[in-house]
């Protein structure tokens, strides 16, 4: 009986000192991931760099091009122009990655805005870069004014906020 209770102990310890653990406290969302556990810092950087080649590119319900984009379709088309798949829709891109605070923010990660009465969200974009802790800009493509970044630390920006994700990598 001592025996298999030695047993079981070292298992255990073996088991909950693995990286087979650590993952699943971050899959269960009971742990923010640091970033280079999803999206490498070069992925990351390549992908930014993707999003802000369609600065100016106007606002097109439904696009994911240059004649015009929509802002789940920006995001869409800068991780398809990267080789990764996520959802087309904000709906959906706000449930794919795990929630993280505002002051947590980082480079690549999503926001997500309700804009209008509704409360619903409606509207996303992509931490672009961080100056200091009230600059944080995203990307994204306004109604308005198309493909741009914007401070998220604005009344009308921070007024909409939802939420923040760091998204999953397939």
């Amino acid at each position: 009986m001592f025996r298999r209770i030695a047993v079981l102990w070292v298992l255990l310890v073996l088991v909950s000192s693995c990286s087979v653990w650590k993952k699943t406290i971050q899959f269960l969302g009971l742990a923010n991931p640091p970033i280079e556990a999803n999206y490498t810092i070069r992925e990351i950087d390549q992908l930014i760099h993707s999003g802000l080649s369609y600065q100016g590119v106007p606002y097109r319900t439904g696009g994911i091009d240059r004649k015009g984009m929509d802002c789940s379709g920006l995001l869409f088309r800068m991780y398809a122009d990267q080789h990764f798949q996520i959802p087309r829709l904000s709906k959906d891109q706000a449930q794919f990655g795990l929630p993280i605070s505002i002051q947590d923010a980082q480079v690549g990660d999503w926001v997500f805005f309700a804009t209008s009465q509704t409360k619903v969200i409606n509207h996303s974009g992509i931490i672009s870069r961080i100056k200091s802790a009230n600059e944080v800009y995203f990307l994204h493509s306004s109604t308005s004014k198309g493909v741009r970044e914007d401070n998220l630390y604005t009344k009308y920006w921070l007024g909409s906020f939802v939420k923040l994700i760091r998204p999953f990598k397939n």
